[in-house]
């Protein structure tokens, strides 16, 4: 009885064989450039000091450090090679206005303003020289 199960077990899967498909699931990972975006840049006649935790960027930006015309605050987040940014001035400064950034991450040390509401000044960041050499020579350390 149990050689003739055996064989019915066999004839099935036989004949199931066709209809049953094993599908292979292939997964498209979606490489995350890495940026490392903290630093002090440059823009608009300003330094913008910017944290960068994760996809989130933080900054605080202003034109003069003693008796600026504008300052600001932003939080953004970072997608792929885009920041998303909402940003505000603050009162050590003159003007207040706020709005919406959208920058392109062009590399570490340079970011590039595409889409804007509001009126913020800066079109484009590149971070200080001297930041930028301090951190090359990071990289270089063990």
């Amino acid at each position: 009885m149990k050689l003739k199960n055996y064989f019915v077990l066999c004839l099935l899967a036989l004949f199931l064989a066709p209809a049953i498909s094993v599908s292979q699931t292939v997964k498209k990972i979606a490489v995350t450039p890495t940026y490392n975006l903290n630093g002090v840049f440059s823009g608009a006649g300003g330094k913008y000091y910017l944290r960068q935790l994760g996809n989130e960027i933080l900054w605080y930006g202003e034109e003069d450090a003693v008796d600026p015309t504008w300052s600001n605050v932003a939080h953004g987040i970072i997608k792929g090679n885009t920041i998303t940014v909402k940003w505000a001035d603050v009162p050590k400064g003159e003007i207040m206005q706020s709005g919406n950034l959208v920058i392109k991450i062009n590399s570490n040390d340079e970011l590039v303003l595409l889409k804007q509401t509001g009126e913020f000044f800066a079109t484009d960041f590149s971070i200080n020289m001297m930041q930028s050499s301090r951190k090359k020579a990071l990289k270089r350390l063990p």
